[in-house]
């Protein structure tokens, strides 16, 4: 797995059209699959990917 492979949740957000806080709440809710990196959540593009799919 490369960096690029990697998003941030301002990135997610980005690419869904949404807002980060939407994008903090799917992760909460478990929708979305991330990892928590420091303070800040991660989200790799596979992850997206089948969240998409699955929509």
């Amino acid at each position: 797995m490369g960096i690029s492979e990697i998003l941030t949740v301002k990135e997610v957000a980005y690419l869904l059209k949404t807002t980060c806080q939407q994008v903090r709440k799917m992760i909460a809710n478990q929708e979305l699959p991330a990892v928590k990196v420091g303070r800040e959540w991660r989200v790799t593009m596979e992850a997206l990917a089948e969240f998409l799919e699955s929509q």
